[in-house]
């Protein structure tokens, strides 16, 4: 995992706008089982639940924790799934709309190589330690070595976004439908570069909104805004984004909405890290 860099630059002065305040501490991570979040996504079901995991080195599990402290609410291993490098988690619909699931990217560059493979579980329908089976996987390969960031859209529909190097910009691809369940990597070749010009290794996160009009992307020195009022992410991605407030982190590279759409929260990897929330204004 990279060493915490600061800053990237945009191409043009960075604007804050006022969208959302600066923060509060919400909570901290206590658990000695959350050591390394990468990943963080709020519950469709469960009110003041999250779910986060952690970076490569883990086993295929998952955890609840509690919006409202931080502490570890559940630990839920996934029958079916394996864990090389699982770098970020989104939650939403389930493909074709029938319920609530939770994602989980396999997609990072450490642990000898991309497995580039998405998992899909249901919501489980009470938050206590458990294990569920994996109910879906998609398998893909693309032009990029690393990614850090997947989203999921009110729809259902996946999207990724490499992360690369200074000087680079990375590439938002959506996934398609038909890789779901198909055992084999499918070539994806389509996608969007970035007007987001790295100065570290980044994004390293990123959500869509649960009303698909608003996306975040996360740098280790920024949060980044997208408005998408048309849910047409293509079209609106290279367009330049708008800077929000941000708490500096060891190593932030979780970021997501609360789900009702009110704000924003932060984690970083680390013991004890600190939960953040940023309210819509």
């Amino acid at each position: 995992m990279s060493i915490l860099i600061q800053t990237l630059f945009l191409c043009i002065p960075l604007v804050y706008a006022a969208h959302f305040d600066n923060g509060h501490h919400t909570g901290t991570v206590t658990s000695s089982q959350i050591t390394e979040a990468s990943g963080i996504c709020a519950s469709r079901t469960h009110k003041d639940v999250l779910y986060t995991h952690n970076d490569s080195g883990d086993t295929h599990r998952i955890f609840a924790i509690s919006a409202t402290s931080g502490a570890r609410l559940a630990t839920i291993y996934i029958n079916g799934a394996h864990s090389q490098d699982w770098e970020d988690i989104a939650c939403g619909p389930c493909t074709g709309g029938s319920g609530h699931c939770v994602y989980i990217g396999d997609t990072g560059g450490n642990a000898g190589g991309d497995a580039n493979t998405i998992y899909r579980i249901r919501e489980p329908s009470s938050i206590h330690d458990q294990s569920v089976n994996v109910d879906g996987s998609l398998e893909f390969s693309w032009d990029q070595h690393d990614c850090e960031t997947l989203l999921v859209d009110p729809r259902g529909e996946v999207y990724v976004v490499s992360k690369v190097g200074p000087g680079h910009h990375g590439k938002f691809v959506h996934l398609p439908a038909s890789a779901w369940n198909q055992h084999h990597h499918v070539w994806v070749s389509d996608g969007v570069y970035l007007p987001i010009t790295a100065s570290s290794n980044s994004p390293v996160g990123g959500d869509i909104s649960p009303s698909g009009t608003e996306l975040l992307l996360k740098t280790y020195g920024h949060v980044y805004y997208w408005s998408i009022p048309d849910q047409n992410y293509e079209a609106h991605i290279h367009t330049y984004p708008e800077a929000q407030p941000y708490h500096p982190e060891r190593q932030g590279e979780a970021v997501c909405w609360k789900a009702d759409n009110s704000g924003y929260y932060t984690l970083s990897e680390g013991a004890n890290s600190v939960l953040f929330f940023h309210r819509r204004i």
